[in-house]
């Protein structure tokens, strides 16, 4: 599908800073612009010390879920991580190169659970058991995903790149297994910031991804009494995102949920992809890595893939690409 491009968003970068009302025309001019693709909007309130990112990332879930073969119970658990690593990049300098990793180890049945993201938008996961079998539980007499029993009990980490050196990094326990709750008791623990965090990923029939985003709400220190208390009433009377996205609301639509009873304005927009930084050259330093003889049986089984974890990207090395690695171990030795 051509793109129809805005002449308000033509010229605008994902990453620019704006501060724009919310008004019908900025909805259809967004609607324009991004059209089917995930991005985010990070949201204020005019009236009030009130911040938001909602994001949708229906289609770079789905590409995980293709790259990695997720069964539907990974797909929901995965996709989690990812909306919520990209959340957590609200904790980063916006547009940047700095990074955020996020990593569950449970001691449910899928096992270690990674999402990384940058600053621009760009993620990229993995989960350890990708053919994890579905896990069902009732709520308000609906079904749903039991994504706390696939996770189990155990650490939620976040390591953060700022781009100065040594990460930071900081762990707290999972309290619940359902990511979005274990995320907002990290940041009220580990960053002493009170959060709203809210992902849903709608897994269909066929296992595609239907919809997919989230949102993290916080007040800013000077916000009032009354502001938090409203924030609090608009998020608790929410339906559940992934709902809001398959039934079309925008990111754009759900700040303004979430916003009530404020003007609504927009501070930037962030496009989302699932993107991997992988590549042959960063492989080929797996093979430096091994010893001598472990390379030359690889060489004489006929050459060796290299399978990116992150991403699912295999990279294929020749007996003839095999033996140059070894040359030049050999002569590095000497």
């Amino acid at each position: 599908m051509e793109r129809k491009e805005s002449k308000n968003f033509k010229q605008l970068p994902a990453r620019n800073q704006i501060v724009k009302e919310l008004t019908s025309q900025v909805k259809e001019d967004l609607k324009n612009y991004f059209q089917d693709r995930d991005y985010g909007v990070i949201a204020v309130t005019r009236e009030d010390a009130l911040r938001a990112f909602v994001v949708k990332t229906t289609n770079l879930c789905e590409i995980a879920r293709l790259r990695h073969k997720l069964s539907p119970m990974a797909t929901a658990v995965l996709g989690r991580a990812l909306t919520g690593a990209i959340l957590l990049t609200s904790l980063l300098k916006h547009g940047t190169d700095q990074r955020v990793l996020l990593r569950i180890e449970g001691d449910g049945p899928i096992g270690l659970v990674v999402a990384e993201a940058n600053a621009k938008g760009e993620v990229r996961g993995f989960v350890q058991n990708p053919d994890v079998p579905l896990f069902v539980k009732e709520e308000n007499g609906r079904k749903k995903f039991d994504i706390a029993k696939a996770v189990g009990k155990g650490t939620l980490t976040v390591v953060k790149d700022l781009g100065f050196g040594t990460p930071y990094e900081s762990s707290v326990p999972i309290v619940s297994g359902e990511i979005a709750q274990d995320i907002a008791y990290y940041l009220l623990k580990s960053e002493q910031i009170p959060s709203a965090v809210a992902i849903g990923v709608l897994v269909g029939e066929n296992g595609k991804v239907e919809a997919a985003g989230g949102f993290l709400a916080q007040p800013l220190p000077d916000a009032s009494e009354d502001a938090v208390s409203k924030l609090e009433e608009n998020v608790k009377s929410l339906p559940p995102v992934s709902s809001l996205i398959k039934e079309g609301k925008r990111p754009e639509d759900i700040a303004e949920l979430i916003f009530k009873g404020f003007t609504t304005e927009l501070l930037a927009l962030k496009e989302l992809s699932f993107r991997c930084r992988c590549s042959k050259e960063v492989a080929e330093r797996g093979l430096v890595a091994m010893p001598v003889e472990e390379l030359h049986r690889l060489k004489e089984e006929g050459g060796v893939s290299i399978k990116c974890n992150f991403c699912g990207e295999e990279y294929f090395f020749t007996p003839e690409e095999i033996e140059k690695v070894i040359k030049e171990k050999e002569s590095g030795d000497n």
